[in-house]
């Protein structure tokens, strides 16, 4: 069995794009782009002008070295240095999950993207967080308003969106309707997600290593989110 780069792999990537129904003319800006297969494919397959970023510079190197002749470099998608209301997509395949501040990522997507344009997410998360889950991230977010100390770290600590590497989606979704963003597709991928963990398990690994251990996995799920940005914005 081949090991997927994420679940879903490139079937999930090609629905979220077959519900844009982008021109092949279309800009998409790929958040996290790792080795740079997914930019590469978008561009084979539908003549899409990509920019790959990643907050490594070793898979932008990567990325450089494997696909030649795209435009891959290094950024993080909580600040992004792309001219505003310049591209047609943003992508963000198991991106989200691993920023300390999601909503923050989601903003940046809004501010680079045409009116119309479109934001691609898939990530891990809870559908159902427990009341106990819940009351563990409202206490994160009130510890991380407190005024901070001299040259401490706003990002230290757990995180205020995540719990095991899964997302709690309410402040994202929040998010999205208050920037003016229309949720177009909300898929639970849950099956995409097992037979992620099945790759895993047949290359000798284990899914605690992608999604961090101490956490019932039957409560973790797979989400693809598709969501328009209102033309009148």
């Amino acid at each position: 069995m081949e090991r997927l780069t994420h679940p879903g792999g490139l079937e999930i990537t090609k629905r979220a794009f077959d519900i844009c129904g982008l021109p092949s003319s279309a800009k998409v800006l790929d958040i996290g782009c790792g080795s740079g297969d997914t930019a590469a494919y978008l561009n084979y397959e539908h003549g899409f002008a990509v920019i790959g970023i990643d907050k490594s510079a070793e898979a932008i190197s990567q990325a450089k070295e494997k696909h030649p002749g795209f435009e891959f470099m290094k950024g993080d998608g909580q600040s992004l240095d792309i001219e505003s209301r310049s591209i047609d997509c943003v992508m963000m395949e198991c991106a989200l999950s691993l920023m300390a501040n999601p909503v923050e990522a989601v903003h940046e997507a809004f501010c680079v993207l045409k009116d119309g344009g479109y934001l691609i997410i898939h990530d891990l998360y809870i559908p159902q967080p427990s009341d106990e889950e819940l009351e563990t991230i409202s206490q994160i977010k009130k510890a991380k308003a407190q005024p901070k100390e001299k040259g401490s770290c706003c990002d230290d600590g757990p995180s205020a969106y995540t719990i095991g590497g899964a997302l709690v989606l309410e402040d994202i979704n929040t998010e999205l309707s208050e920037l003016g963003f229309e949720t177009i597709l909300f898929e639970d991928r849950k099956s995409d997600m097992e037979s992620y963990a099945a790759s895993l398990i047949m290359d000798g690994h284990s899914l605690d290593e992608y999604c961090g251990a101490g956490r019932d996995k039957s409560q973790i799920s797979y989400f693809l989110l598709v969501a328009r940005k209102s033309p009148a914005c």
